[in-house]
C-alpha cells in the first residue's frame, strides 16, 4: 500500500466532554498512522466569543492528543462566528500558517467529516472527500442548506444501504460509497463477562429535532427512538441504563418518565467523560441496547454506530434496531437486530432475546459483526469494514 498524506478534518475542541466522539476520530488517526500514512488532524472551532475560552479549548485538545502520542499531528483553526473559513484570517494553533498551507497543498486527500470544512478553505485541497457519518440526516439537510457538497470529488458514507435500490435517502446526484464502521483494536480489550446483573446500556444525546422530507416528517432525535421502547425494562425484567445527556434542569418530565418505567439514568459526562472512562463504561455493560435515530429506520439507511463497533470490540454483544444494516453485516451472534415494535411478531421475538442471557464476550480476535479475527501480526492494524470499496472510490 502506498503512503498517503492525509488531512482529516472535524470538530473535537468544541465538545471536550464527548468521549465517544473523541474515541471515534482518534481511531481514524491512530489506525491510518499505523498503516503507514502521514496524517494531520485539522480541528475547526467557531470562536466561543472569548479568547480565554478558545485558548482553554485549544490547550485541552493538544493535551489529549499528546496522551496518544499525537501532539505533532494536530492543528486547530479558530474562526469568528459567521466568518468564512479562511486560513489567512483564522487564528491558528499547533502549527504555523505557512506550514499548514504547504501541508494542505501537498496532501493527497482531505477527509472532510460531516462537511465541516467549507470554502474558501476547502479550495486549498486537491482531492476532497466528504465523509458522511449520519446518512439521511446529512442528505436531507443538504437540500435545505448549502453544505458545499459540490466542492467534493468523492463521497463516503456509513449508510451501508446507499448503494442498494431499496432505500429512501436522496442521493443528490452523486455516487455514495458505503463503508461499515471500524475499530482500532489496540484501543480495546475484550473484558470478562460482567454477569447477568450488569445493565444493558448505551450512551446517547436526548434531542427532539425533526426534518421535513417532501410531505414526511422524520425524527432525528434519540428521544423518540428510546421512548418507543419505554416499557422494555419492566417487560423483560432486566436492568437497563442510559448514559443520557439530559439536562439537569429539564422540565419535560422525561427523567421521571424513564425512571418510572424502570430505566436507570446516569450522565455521560460523569461516567464516560474521558476516552478511558468511555472504555470502562462499555466494558462494565452486559450489552448495548441501541436505538438509532428514527430517520435511519424510516429511510433504511443501513447505518451502524461507531459506538456499537466499540462495544463489540470490548467483547460486548449489541442489540440494535435494524436500519437495514442486516442486509450487509452478519447478525445473529454478537450482533442482534430487532424490528420496530409495531410488528407483533418482532416484539415477541425481541423480548425473548432479552430474557435469555445474551451471548458472552467474543472469542479471541473479537470476530463480531464482520470484524475479522485479528492475528498477533495484524493486531496493530486498522480493521476497516468495506475498505475495498473505500479504496475503489479514489
Amino acid at each position: 500500500m502506498s503512503r498517503l498524506r492525509l488531512v482529516l478534518a472535524g470538530a473535537l475542541a468544541r465538545y471536550p466532554q464527548g468521549a465517544g466522539h473523541w474515541a471515534c476520530f482518534l481511531q481514524y488517526i491512530l489506525g491510518l498512522r499505523d498503516l503507514g500514512h502521514d496524517v494531520l488532524w485539522l480541528d475547526v472551532l467557531v470562536s466561543t466569543g472569548t479568547r480565554v475560552t478558545d485558548e482553554s479549548r485549544a490547550q485541552l485538545l493538544f493535551k489529549r492528543f499528546e496522551q496518544y502520542g499525537l501532539r505533532d499531528v494536530c492543528a486547530l483553526l479558530v474562526v469568528e462566528p459567521k466568518a468564512e473559513q479562511d486560513l489567512r484570517t483564522a487564528r491558528v494553533y499547533g502549527a504555523s500558517t505557512r506550514w499548514l498551507a504547504e501541508f494542505f497543498r501537498t496532501a493527497d486527500l482531505l477527509w472532510n467529516f460531516a462537511a465541516g470544512v467549507r470554502p474558501p478553505l476547502l479550495s486549498q485541497f486537491r482531492h476532497r472527500v466528504l465523509v458522511d457519518g449520519d446518512p439521511g440526516h446529512l442528505q436531507i439537510s443538504a437540500q435545505a442548506w448549502d453544505l458545499g457538497l459540490q466542492h467534493h470529488q468523492t463521497f463516503l458514507t456509513t449508510g451501508t444501504k446507499l448503494s442498494d435500490a431499496d432505500h429512501d435517502v436522496p442521493l443528490l446526484g452523486v455516487k455514495w460509497h458505503p463503508f461499515a464502521q471500524f475499530v482500532y483494536l489496540p484501543m480495546w480489550a475484550a473484558a470478562p463477562d460482567p454477569g447477568v446483573e450488569a445493565p444493558f446500556t448505551s450512551v446517547t444525546q436526548w434531542t427532539w429535532e425533526e426534518l421535513w422530507h417532501g410531505d414526511r416528517v422524520l425524527s432525528v432525535g434519540k428521544r423518540a427512538a428510546y421512548l418507543a421502547y419505554l416499557d422494555l425494562p419492566r417487560a423483560v425484567g432486566r436492568p437497563f441504563e442510559l448514559a443520557v445527556n439530559l439536562h439537569p434542569r429539564d422540565h419535560t418530565g422525561d427523567r421521571e418518565l424513564l425512571r418510572g418505567a424502570g430505566w436507570c439514568l446516569v450522565h455521560p459526562h460523569r461516567v464516560a467523560g474521558t476516552v478511558s472512562g468511555y472504555q470502562r463504561y462499555l466494558r462494565r455493560s452486559r450489552a448495548e441496547f441501541g436505538c438509532p435515530k428514527p430517520i435511519h429506520r424510516a429511510l433504511r439507511t443501513g447505518w451502524f454506530s461507531d459506538r456499537s463497533a466499540c462495544y463489540l470490540a470490548s467483547g460486548r454483544p449489541v442489540l440494535i434496531e435494524d436500519t437495514g444494516l442486516s442486509d450487509h453485516l452478519p447478525t445473529g451472534e454478537g450482533l442482534l437486530v430487532f424490528r420496530h415494535r409495531g410488528s407483533r411478531r418482532g416484539r415477541r421475538r425481541d423480548r425473548s432475546q432479552l430474557r435469555s442471557p445474551p451471548p458472552g464476550p467474543a472469542p479471541a480476535g473479537r470476530g463480531r459483526a464482520g470484524l475479522a479475527p485479528v492475528s498477533p501480526r495484524d493486531a496493530g492494524r486498522l480493521r476497516l469494514l468495506g475498505c475495498r470499496t473505500a479504496r475503489r472510490a479514489f
